[in-house]
């Protein structure tokens, strides 16, 4: 049996919690709220398309560039 990865998006319209179940080329666990998702499954959904089951709307997963945080490191001059 095949395990899936899931990532936990709110619509931004009416709120209902969406699932999307992707299949992972890594060992990470999940499920992952859209707020810290690993890079390597965010890079997977970029542009897919999501549907709300309950508004009906549609939506494509896009990194949110006027986010409050983000990943930071340093690294060796």
């Amino acid at each position: 049996m095949e395990t899936f990865e899931s990532v936990i998006f709110n619509c931004p319209e009416c709120n209902q919690t969406i699932e999307v179940h992707l299949n992972p080329n890594g060992s990470v666990s999940g499920p992952y709220y859209e707020g810290s998702v690993p890079k390597v499954l965010a890079e997977s959904l970029l542009g897919n398309v999501v549907y709300c089951p309950n508004c009906g709307d549609r939506f494509t997963v896009m990194i949110d560039t006027h986010a409050y945080t983000v990943p930071l490191f340093l690294r060796k001059a």
